[in-house]
């Protein structure tokens, strides 16, 4: 399946000044290991509201025989719901938590992003990595009700962030800041603890250096 555009053979017509306007309508999807079925609905579902950038990628992960990564070109936040509507995100959810079940411990690890959140333009992800399914339903469960949680979390977001990720807890059922990626150097990225952004830990020498 490729992009809504390139199926119909249309081109953006040159000297369009508002480039980002444009490019912000398409979302991302990429996926492995997902069905035919599973592909063909969620991607009609993102194209509903979007134009869509779909592709499948190489497995790069022996834990997880599926992947699914969408990036919607909104913010997170009331007015993407109310643009998607919540018909589509129920149906997006729904057959993430069906693709889950039908792997079961096979592994199923999925990524939704979002363009920012608010009036901020740092995207933010919410990975869900759980190989139970209980609890992989209920964190995709969850998302939609953190609308007016996440700028309160984010209020002191870093500077330079470029990319947010949340962690979900398995033991309290709750999303969290995890990690600001500020830098192409991983090693440059922020930990989210103690409500306050922090370096990691340096990384303890396994033994003596002979």
């Amino acid at each position: 399946m490729v992009a809504k555009e390139e199926q119909e053979g249309a081109e953006v017509p040159a000297g369009i000044a508002d480039t980002t306007a444009v490019a912000a309508r398409w979302a991302t999807f990429r996926h492995y290991g997902a069905s035919p079925w599973e592909i063909e609905t969620l991607y009609d579902t993102l194209a509903r509201s979007f134009d869509v950038d779909d592709a499948e990628v190489a497995a790069d992960d022996p834990q997880y025989v599926t992947m699914v990564d969408i990036s919607f070109p909104l913010p997170f936040g009331e007015p993407f719901f109310q643009e998607f509507t919540m018909d589509s995100w129920h149906k997006i959810k729904g057959v993430l938590k069906d693709m889950k079940r039908r792997r079961g411990k096979k592994g199923v690890k999925t990524y939704v992003k979002f363009a920012g959140f608010g009036n901020t333009a740092i995207p933010v992800v919410f990975p869900l990595l759980s190989r139970g399914d209980r609890q992989y339903e209920m964190g995709i469960e969850k998302i939609e009700y953190l609308v007016d949680i996440v700028p309160l979390q984010l209020k002191t977001a870093p500077a330079g962030a470029q990319e947010i990720l949340f962690s979900y807890d398995e033991a309290t059922f709750k999303w969290s800041p995890g990690v600001a990626r500020v830098g192409n150097d991983a090693g440059a990225n922020l930990i989210f603890k103690g409500n306050e952004w922090v370096e990691p830990a340096p990384k303890k020498n396994s033994g003596p250096v002979v």
